[in-house]
């Protein structure tokens, strides 16, 4: 082991010498059977994702995801099930009737909230969401529009950035003493840039460490193995294409060919003992040929792509879609049963829900406090305690046994173990909404029985009084 050492110390460069010799951590020593880890000492983030390292994880995400079908299913589940037809607002302030007022107003500007007028508060979700899997975050301005109304502006990341060597910004952020963001430096055409100050910029991204400034992509761990897969199966396609194109096959000993025998084998008869074909072709039907005495006509049977290969692709794409979702949900639910698909929808549902939590924390409650305290500055609404305070109503959440989880929400509102609102908030509704609707149909039916003098249980006739009564 000593002269492993010394000869090791002697091939490498001091900066490459392993210094965890004999370590009981095996993990730590080195072995000439394994390869080099790359990568430096361990640094802060900013350091390992440098501007040139995001920019081609972002380039190569990018790519995957216009070209691979796999990639764009895991894009889109997540943004699916995670914003759905967007993630509603609830204002949570002690007075109701503000409540009702706010959520109204904020769902008229929620309309057309982007300065462009092309999005609506929903599809910024959904493209905020697919941002944050695709190039590993997203940037919303919180501005005005040319009547001055509140407006948000959506920034790709890459017109987040600087030039190459600048000690003014951190890959396009500047920050103070503390490494809290100051200013974010944006692209725009013609070369030109545009410093905007951090309380107008959201950035939306799923922080995986605590020393990061920018954040790389969710499917970045997935490019290699997609990358691989999508040049592996177009090598394989051009292959069985090429197996396809040969019917059959022409075995000769002597390993040469006439140079018509790609569509007559032999030359006829030869010295008047060979059959004729056409007399045998006008008994027996049929095409037939004939051949010399060492030759073989017979039919090529491809084996391609074989079960080997197909298993090998199945791998990769799994390997790929751990850390963003299951395999299962995403591509593939045919091996799994029952217990094994719970778990899967489980473990699906708990990661929409953390991208809904970063939506409803970086993107949603902001947006919320900017739009209202400026109608509560202009004096559009009247201002009351508690008034930033809000919930968000997530889609309806995703689940297999609809049925019977049905029965059993029913049973815990009954009991008082579960409220209204939560499980309104399950199925993707506005508590305060359902009430209403729940008070004008009830409404209606006393008036619709009045009016035509018929009792009200022909109309509506409550379950749950019945269950009380028996």
């Amino acid at each position: 082991m000593s002269r492993l050492k010394s000869i090791v110390r002697l091939l490498l460069p001091p900066v490459l010498v392993p210094k965890a010799w004999g370590s009981p951590f095996e993990a730590a020593n080195w072995s000439p059977r394994r390869g080099a880890v790359p990568g430096a000492s361990p640094s802060d983030a900013r350091n390992e994702l440098t501007p040139g390292v995001r920019t081609e994880l972002v380039r190569k995400a990018r790519y995957l995801h216009k070209n691979s079908g796999f990639v764009r299913e895991l894009v889109a589940n997540m943004a699916i099930y995670s914003t759905g037809d967007g993630i509603r607002v609830q204002a949570q302030s002690g007075n109701p009737a503000w409540n009702r007022k706010a959520e109204e107003f904020f769902s008229l500007w929620a309309a057309r909230c982007e300065v462009t007028r092309r999005f609506s508060f929903a599809e910024c979700q959904s493209l905020v969401c697919r941002g944050v899997d695709i190039d590993g975050e997203y940037f919303v301005h919180k501005t005005r529009d040319a009547e001055g109304e509140p407006r948000i502006q959506l920034i790709e990341s890459h017109r987040i950035g600087d030039e190459f060597g600048s000690k003014e910004t951190i890959d396009g952020v500047g920050l103070d003493a503390w490494g809290a963001p100051v200013f974010y430096r944006v692209l725009e055409d013609g070369r030109k840039v545009r410093d905007l100050p951090a309380e107008a910029i959201l950035h939306i991204h799923e922080p995986e460490w605590a020393g990061g400034v920018r954040s790389h992509p969710t499917i970045q761990h997935s490019i290699n193995h997609v990358l691989d897969e999508m040049e592996l199966l177009a090598l394989e396609k051009h292959a069985v294409k090429d197996n396809a194109d040969v019917a059959r096959v022409l075995k000769t000993a002597r390993g040469e060919i006439d140079d018509n025998g790609d569509f007559v084998v032999g030359g006829g008869s030869t010295g008047g003992e060979a059959s004729d074909p056409v007399t045998l072709q006008r008994i027996v039907g049929g095409k037939l040929v004939a051949l010399k005495p060492d030759e073989s006509l017979d039919s090529f049977q491809s084996n391609r792509p074989s079960p080997t290969f197909t298993g090998f692709l199945e791998h990769l794409r799994r390997d790929a879609a751990l850390g963003v979702i299951p395999f299962e949900f995403a591509a593939d639910s045919s091996k799994i049963g029952g217990a094994g698909v719970r778990l899967i929808v489980a473990k699906a549902d708990r990661r929409f829900s953390f991208r809904q939590l970063i939506l409803e924390r970086r993107l949603i409650q902001p947006v919320w406090a900017y739009v209202i305290g400026d109608a509560i500055d202009r004096g559009l609404l009247p201002p009351v305690a508690g008034w930033w305070k809000i919930t968000s109503v997530p889609p309806r959440r995703i689940t297999v046994d609809a049925g019977r989880e049905a029965q059993q929400n029913r049973a815990d509102v009954e009991m008082g173990l579960k409220t209204l609102s939560d499980h309104y908030a399950e199925l993707g509704a506005d508590f305060g909404e359902e009430i209403e609707r729940r008070a004008t149909d009830a409404k209606m039916i006393l008036e619709t029985a009045l009016k035509y003098g018929v009792p009200v249980d022909m109309l509506w006739k409550p379950a749950i009084r019945e269950q009380r009564q028996a």
